[in-house]
């Protein structure tokens, strides 16, 4: 595989994980928007985790709390591994960072969200 091969397959999967970074200019730029989309996203997982503990009872709530911590540790080192993979120490190591845990908040919230349904019904 030429540089030029893997330089357009790093930039497709960044691209994957954060795809309106096209719209940044600078890397600063486009780190900066993947944090604040992270922060969005973080931002929407809380709502959809705190209305599904206000409907669940206390047992279920023990074991969702656990449940978070361990979720949350396993994000972080999740992002971690994947930017230093693809960028270690570079300058796209954060939007690297930041778009992974972005995008593995989004799944979580999903998780929560089916959760909810769940007890809903």
């Amino acid at each position: 595989m030429t540089i030029n091969n893997i330089i357009a397959c790093l930039f497709i999967s960044i691209a994957t994980f954060v795809p309106s970074v096209a719209q940044a200019q600078s890397q600063h730029e486009m780190n900066e928007q993947a944090l604040n989309e992270f922060k969005a996203a973080d931002a929407e997982l809380n709502k959809v985790y705190k209305k599904l503990v206000s409907k669940i009872d206390a047992e279920s709530k023990t074991k969702l709390l656990i449940s978070q911590k361990a979720w949350i540790k396993f994000r972080d080192a999740e992002a971690e591994l994947i930017a230093d993979f693809n960028a270690r120490g570079g300058s796209m190591a954060p939007l690297i960072y930041h778009g992974e845990k972005a995008s593995l908040t989004e799944e979580r919230t999903k998780q929560l969200l089916e959760l909810l349904k769940q007890y809903a019904e």
